[in-house]
């Protein structure tokens, strides 16, 4: 399991060596997540890519969760979130629930 900072980091290494890979990315983010995960990613889920500028500083907020609603975080979510997220490699599933995925 790698977690999302890790992962993040690699990915945005890979684009600014590779130009190829870079304009991948930007067009189909989630078809090169899916590559580079080896996951299928629900279409349900929306990955959006945002490429900064000299004038640009992109500051992105989680999700905010409602104690109080069904949004709260499950003891999965919870270890997903303090121990990183599957994906890399991970041959045993062959779809990566959102929640699994990028918490």
């Amino acid at each position: 399991m790698l977690p999302r900072k890790q992962f993040e980091q690699q990915i945005i290494e890979k684009a600014m060596k590779d130009e190829s890979f870079r304009i991948q990315l930007i067009e189909d983010p989630k078809f090169v997540l899916e590559q580079e995960m080896g996951i299928k990613i629900p279409d349900t889920f929306n990955i959006k890519l945002l490429e900064e500028d000299a004038q640009t500083f992109y500051l992105v907020l989680p999700a905010k969760i409602n104690p109080d609603s069904e949004d709260e975080l499950t003891e999965a979510d919870l270890e997903m979130v303090s121990g990183g997220w599957k994906g890399m490699g991970d041959t045993e599933q062959n779809t990566c629930p959102p929640s699994e995925c990028f918490h």
